[in-house]
């Protein structure tokens, strides 16, 4: 067995490739929400059940990633982030699966609930930390690694590499198949963060590639200078670029700015801030539908779709699709049995000066 993708174009099967997740995770009909917005044709797809382990949009990019770590005899991952980061925690826990250590950098993000239990998860499954402060910081102390540290492998954040971005572009082929076998129907836009850009790149070659004629609509939740047209762009054409390495007979295919679909209206102040709209999208869905999701990245991306859903004039009732790129794996027993954070570096502990946990006493 190997990735959807290698059944489309052979030669890509020479890329380094590990199965990590449970595909294809399930696209369903929000049935509830539905009737409460009065919008009968909103699905989710659920990227956050893509594996037993640690779901969320991570594990499609990590079985591309981690292998060619492997493969280059790297023993350590080193990435960045914020000190909340999700791409971070999944590196973790994955990594481990396959034998290998993980190095994080963390830089400053808006202290919340989920930063705070980031943290504990990153102390139990054994991640190394090192406090950047900022990214100036990131880059800096990534330098030193390099240089003084053997057998590092570097992964961009939220492992948006063009390697990292083939898991979406696989996304996009088993999205179509789902489509195919009538399992959802071909949605007019697609909503999904764009943050660290490997998510939507991926999407963006792989839906043009698999035929699909949805609109993938990126809701920015980082900083502009990250998440922008251009920089989503050239992440697209390095994919395409990637891939016709290992295949000639992938089409030459290029990607500008003005081809982005990008709402920057939903970011809120800086990133990881939670924003008002973010807070209600996240409480409709809970009440509606039973899903929970995490106020940096889905809920704002939520709150996106439902402004579209509210405003939108010709009420058509397209199909919209919701990507789902949280974590829905309860971590919560670890969080209520290992919280001491004093065993977390002393430059970790003035993130717990207040308690935001509310299950911890």
């Amino acid at each position: 067995m190997g990735s959807i993708l290698f059944e489309a174009y052979p030669g890509l099967k020479n890329i380094p490739w590990r199965s990590l997740g449970n595909f294809p995770t399930p696209a369903r009909k929000l049935e509830n929400l539905g009737r409460e917005l009065g919008y009968e044709n909103i699905w989710i797809k659920e990227d956050d059940k893509s594996s037993d382990y640690y779901g969320g949009n991570k594990v499609r990019k990590l079985e591309f990633t981690l292998p060619d770590a492997l493969q280059k005899k790297k023993k350590v991952i080193m990435t960045y982030g914020g000190v909340g980061t999700n791409h971070g925690l999944a590196t973790v826990i994955h990594g481990n699966r396959l034998g290998l250590n993980t190095l994080l950098l963390l830089v400053d993000q808006p202290l919340t609930t989920h930063v705070q239990e980031n943290l504990l998860l990153f102390q139990h499954f054994g991640a190394q930390l090192c406090y950047a402060k900022n990214t100036a910081g990131a880059v800096l102390k990534s330098i030193w690694y390099f240089l003084s540290k053997r057998n590092i492998y570097y992964l961009p954040p939220g492992g948006s590499s063009p390697r990292g971005s083939l898991g979406f572009v696989a996304a996009a082929f088993e999205l179509k198949r789902q489509i195919d076998t009538g399992e959802i129907p071909e949605p007019k836009y697609i909503f999904v963060a764009l943050g660290s850009k490997g998510t939507m790149a991926g999407l963006l070659v792989g839906s043009k590639l698999a035929g699909l004629n949805s609109t993938i609509v990126g809701v920015r939740v980082s900083y502009h200078w990250i998440a922008n047209e251009k920089a989503t762009a050239n992440l697209a054409n390095k994919v395409v670029d990637l891939m016709r390495k290992y295949d000639r007979n992938v089409p030459v295919i290029r990607f500008n700015g003005e081809d982005m679909y990008v709402l920057h209206d939903f970011c809120g102040e800086d990133y990881g801030a939670p924003t008002a709209q973010g807070k209600e999208a996240m409480e409709i869905i809970q009440q509606t539908e039973d899903i929970k999701l995490d106020l940096t990245y889905t809920a704002k991306t939520f709150a996106a779709l439902l402004h579209f859903v509210r405003t939108q004039k010709d009420r058509e009732h397209a199909p919209l699709l919701f990507w789902n790129t949280f974590n829905s794996v309860d971590l919560t027993p670890i969080i209520k049995e290992e919280h001491d954070y004093k065993k977390l570096p002393k430059s970790f502990h003035k993130f717990f000066s207040s308690n935001l946990i509310p299950y911890i006493q």
